[in-house]
């Protein structure tokens, strides 16, 4: 007895492609998503890079901005401390003709309405004796 060959099944076949690609298609897909997410991991790795140099850079210029303040501060509190030195005031006084009086003379100024009421006391004010400019 020999043994007869059984014919080709269609059905058989198509059964055992379609599985062949169903059992591919999902090993595929988790390669993918995480090729996908490495890409993803290293682009958002690149940009917080980039933002903490820029973070970086911009804490350099204030510094060099506060260090360039801080030094002009210096600077103007020892003009202070010159243009407020009482031998340069007096030289300068001196300078533009501004002496001490000799005597002091009260100057009363009339601070009345013309109904007769005073609005204020009257305030003796220090002037010096001599020709007004």
């Amino acid at each position: 007895m020999t043994a007869q060959a059984l014919p080709y099944s269609d059905r058989r076949g198509r059964h055992e492609s379609t599985s062949r690609t169903s059992a591919r298609g999902p090993r595929i897909l988790p390669l993918m998503l995480f090729v996908l997410g490495v890409v993803a991991l290293f682009f958002a790795m690149i940009y917080l890079r980039i933002s903490l140099d820029q973070t970086a850079f911009e804490l350099d210029r204030i510094q060099t901005e506060m260090s360039f303040e801080q030094s002009s501060r210096l600077d103007l509190r020892y003009d202070l401390a010159v243009l407020q030195d009482p031998l340069r005031i007096a030289t300068e006084a001196q300078r533009i003709g501004l002496v001490l009086p000799d005597e002091r003379v009260s100057v009363f100024v009339d601070l009345s309405v013309t109904d007769g009421q005073v609005l204020e006391r009257d305030i003796p004010v220090r002037a010096l004796p001599g020709k007004r400019p």
